[in-house]
C-alpha cells in the first residue's frame, strides 16, 4: 500500500512539474487575445518539461493500476485543455511558435491516456480475444498516425504541386488536412478487415482445441 502511494506520488508529480514548468515558462497563457501566444518562450524549461510526461509514463507503466490512475488524471487534462479551447478565447499553448501545438498536445494526451487506461485494465493475463479495449487503443494510435501521414502527404504534395513559387496564400495545409479527412474510412475499413481475420482465427483455434479434446477422450 505505501509502495502504491509513493508510485501515485511520483507520478503525479512528475506531471504537475512539467505542468508548472509550461506556465512558468511561457508556454501557456489564460488572457492571450493577440491570437498569438507568448513571445517571450523559456526554452530550456519547455525542454525540461518534456522530460516530466515521460518519467511519469515510465514510472506508472511497472503497474497496472498505476497506468489506470494516470490515464485517468491525463483524461482530465484533456478535458481541462477542450474546455479552455472550446470556453476561453485567450487561452494558448505554443510550446515552439506553432498555434497549432495545442491541438497536437490535445491529441497526444488523449493517445496515451487511452493506452495506459486499456493496458491498466485489461492486462496480459487475460486472454487475448478479451483485451478489445486494449485493441480498441492500438486502432485509435494507428487512426492518428495515418492521419498524420496523410496530412503531411498531402500538404508536401500540393506544395510541389500548386505551391512551386512559394505563395503565400497557397492552400497547400488545407489539402493535406482533406487527405487526412480521407483516410478516416481507409483505416475504418482495415480495422473491420483485422477483425473479421481476428474473429475467424480465434474461432478457428477453439474449434481445433475442441477436436484435440475429443481425441484425448476417446
Amino acid at each position: 500500500m505505501l509502495g502504491d502511494l509513493r508510485t501515485a506520488v511520483l507520478y503525479v508529480g512528475l506531471l504537475a512539474m512539467s505542468l508548472v514548468l509550461l506556465a512558468v515558462g511561457g508556454f501557456v497563457q489564460f488572457d492571450d487575445f493577440s491570437g498569438d501566444g507568448s513571445n517571450e518562450w523559456n526554452l530550456p524549461l519547455g525542454a525540461i518539461a518534456v522530460v516530466g510526461p515521460i518519467g511519469a509514463v515510465l514510472v506508472a507503466w511497472k503497474d497496472a493500476k498505476a497506468r489506470v490512475w494516470l490515464g485517468v488524471a491525463l483524461g482530465v487534462l484533456f478535458g481541462f485543455l477542450l474546455w479552455q479551447k472550446i470556453a476561453n478565447d485567450g487561452f494558448r499553448f505554443i510550446w515552439h511558435q506553432d498555434e497549432g501545438e495545442l491541438a497536437q498536445l490535445t491529441v497526444v494526451v488523449v493517445l496515451v491516456a487511452a493506452v495506459l487506461v486499456a493496458t491498466g485494465v485489461q492486462s496480459k493475463s487475460e486472454p487475448a480475444a478479451g483485451r478489445w479495449l486494449v485493441r480498441a487503443a492500438i486502432y485509435l494510435c494507428g487512426c492518428a498516425v495515418l492521419v498524420l501521414v496523410a496530412v503531411v502527404a498531402g500538404t508536401a504534395y500540393y506544395n510541389a504541386t500548386d505551391c512551386e513559387n512559394a505563395d503565400p496564400d497557397c492552400l497547400s495545409l488545407l489539402g493535406g488536412m482533406a487527405w487526412g479527412v480521407f483516410s478516416l474510412p481507409v483505416a475504418a475499413v482495415a480495422i473491420v478487415v483485422i477483425e473479421v481475420v481476428l474473429q475467424r482465427g480465434r474461432k478457428r483455434r477453439r474449434a481445433e482445441s475442441g477436436e484435440t479434446a475429443l481425441e484425448n477422450r476417446s
